[in-house]
């Protein structure tokens, strides 16, 4: 049995809110993560801890912490620092937060810099406490999660190798052991102008690109007992910016197609054709795989890994994990499907992602970092 004290000790609630708080502070939008991740990497060089800057692309560093503590299995920790945009209508300002009781206000406080903090004050609480545990502890805060995953797909291309992951994404209620996978397709519809008070000497591709859009609902979606394809119109171009009496000739639009297991970029693609050419349309239609891509992916719930984690769950909050099956893509996605990792997806409990008013229970950020802690030193017993 663990001692609660040293439990206790690593998880204040107090100072979890200040961690995140510090991170929240931070604007790290795509592109911008470089502040926050050298103010992390400074964090854990305060602690004794080492640390590295690994490069992507500009100033967009990850960040690796690798402590080796003798012969044992590997654990990794994964989390992200970059968030998506301001939405509109914040009650405060959102890189400053508001407190209410145990209930933090700010952009990314869910999504997931709560989640990098517990993952941060878990490492720490290991590397003081190296007689608790043998084995090889990585943690890894990464950019990019919300655009395109280049900061997990470069910790992938390394090579990692780990005998068990844990991304510390927003996931309180429902432990994420699943999830689909993810193409864009690109849609480029070419037609005929012609002048726009004589429409019928051209061919519409606004038109023929919105018949097509029209029937997309009509499209058989892969099937998966445990997870749901879908998809979605993000984007729908078409014509001049500038006003011109001119029939468009070209249109464009994006889809976002999550995908099961049995499905592949040639399969959507010869959907798309098939739906097309039921149109008779007098349009050429063109489609293409854009990036980024997320294969699905999936931990089989007899897990030993997962044998570990209930226990360690359950003794926090006092009953069975009630697993689920994720709808939207991770870097979990890379780490399970590209680098075979058994993954799963455990963290705070937060609310309002992707949206104003963005918030997280403290109170679950410190749950978390029990649990981490419970599960590390019984995956990695000394």
């Amino acid at each position: 049995m663990l001692d609660t004290t040293w439990l206790d000790e690593s998880s204040d609630i107090e100072e979890a809110y200040q961690l995140t708080a510090m991170l929240v502070s931070y604007k790290s939008y795509p592109g911008l993560e470089g502040p926050v991740q050298r103010a992390i990497a400074a964090w854990f060089e305060a602690e004794g801890i080492p640390v590295e800057l690994q490069e992507t692309e500009g100033d967009r560093p990850n960040v690796i912490v690798r402590i080796e503590n003798g012969p044992g299995p590997v654990l990794l920790l994964n989390g992200h620092v970059d968030t998506v945009l301001e939405a509109q209508g914040w009650k405060c300002d959102p890189w400053k937060g508001q407190r209410e009781g145990n209930m933090f206000y700010g952009l990314g406080a869910a999504d997931m810099k709560s989640g990098v903090a517990a993952m941060m004050l878990a490492v720490r609480a290991l590397h003081r406490r190296r007689d608790l545990w043998k084995g090889t502890l990585i943690a890894t805060s990464v950019v990019d999660e919300e655009a395109f995953s280049i900061g997990a797909r470069a910790i992938v291309d390394m090579g990692i190798k780990a005998d068990a992951c844990i991304v510390t994404e927003p996931s309180w209620d429902k432990p994420v052991i699943g999830g689909v996978g993810k193409v864009l397709v690109r849609a480029d519809i070419t037609g005929k102008s012609s002048h726009g008070s004589m429409p019928e000497e051209g061919i519409n591709a606004a038109v023929e690109a919105a018949r097509l859009v029209a029937k997309l609902d009509s499209m058989p979606l892969g099937q998966h007992p445990r997870m749901k394809s879908s998809q979605a119109v993000l984007s729908f171009h078409s014509g001049s910016d500038q006003y011109v009496i001119t029939v468009p000739e070209k249109a464009r639009f994006t889809i976002n197609r999550h995908t099961v297991f049995g499905e592949t970029d040639e399969s959507v693609l010869a959907e798309m054709r098939e739906l097309a050419d039921s149109l008779n349309s007098p349009a050429r239609f063109d489609f293409a795989i854009a990036p980024p891509y997320y294969p699905p992916w999936e931990l089989s719930p007899d897990h030993p890994i997962l044998g570990i984690f209930e226990k360690a769950f359950k003794i926090e909050v006092g009953k069975d994990p009630d697993y689920s099956y994720a709808t939207f893509v991770a870097d979990s996605n890379y780490f399970s499907s590209d680098a075979n990792i058994p993954t799963f997806i455990f963290g705070p409990k937060g609310y309002g992602y992707h949206q104003c008013n963005e918030s997280v229970d403290l109170s679950t950020i410190a749950g978390t970092v029990r649990v981490l802690l419970r599960f590390a030193t019984e995956f990695m017993p000394a």
